[in-house]
């Protein structure tokens, strides 16, 4: 396994550096973080080492605008996904593409899916997604899980992908927008639950 950095200028005038794991896999594994939501956090570390469990590559992407430590405008999210595309370009090309985004990650990643014109090789697993991301669910296969009590994420709008053929939706009871619930201990065991999906989407994505 060999772990390097992808050094990359940004428009918030800082480089990024975004992590690139190989093991000479012909599946890559792209985490796109949350806004605040760091691919060093739970959700998605979790999912990286699943991901290198699983025998793939992984690039977890880094944000302009976090490497720079500026608050994030909602005008500049076509920014940031030009510049994960520009990530994803530089890479050796992949027969199987495997995108794990969280909340405003799942829109950059359906912006990034769409404009590189790979839709089939892509597999997502959408991680308490934005309403802003169902445009791109709708024309996606993959996997969702987000909180019952996610303000951002909403029954209503849950029912607007509901009949969706490729696409699993996983409700977590009660959990808010970090899929965190209300003890520690009751965290922890909704994050096995996690787990376990993660599992599954990794097995059935890979067909292991």
């Amino acid at each position: 396994m060999s772990v390097s950095s992808i050094v990359m200028s940004s428009h918030w005038g800082r480089e990024v550096r975004h992590k690139y794991v190989t093991q000479g896999s012909k599946a890559l594994v792209v985490v796109f973080p949350g806004q605040n939501y760091s691919a060093e956090r739970p959700l998605l570390e979790y999912a990286g080492k699943l991901a290198r469990e699983y025998g793939c590559d992984l690039l977890l992407l880094e944000y302009g605008y976090q490497s720079a430590r500026t608050a994030f405008k909602r005008e500049e999210i076509g920014i940031v996904a030009e510049e994960c595309k520009v990530a994803l370009d530089s890479l050796p090309e992949y027969e199987q593409l495997l995108f794990v985004s969280k909340s405003m990650g799942t829109v950059i990643a359906g912006k990034v899916a769409s404009s590189t014109g790979m839709e089939q090789k892509i597999t997502h697993l959408f991680l308490t997604p934005t309403s802003d991301s169902i445009p791109y669910i709708k024309q996606s296969r993959g996997s969702i899980i987000y909180g019952g009590s996610d303000p951002m994420f909403t029954e209503q709008h849950s029912a607007e992908i509901s009949g969706l053929q490729q696409v699993r939706v996983y409700r977590i009871d009660d959990a808010n927008h970090s899929l965190e619930v209300g003890s520690v201990n009751e965290s922890l065991a909704v994050l096995l639950v996690i787990i376990n999906f993660y599992h599954e989407f990794f097995r059935d994505s890979l067909q292991v």
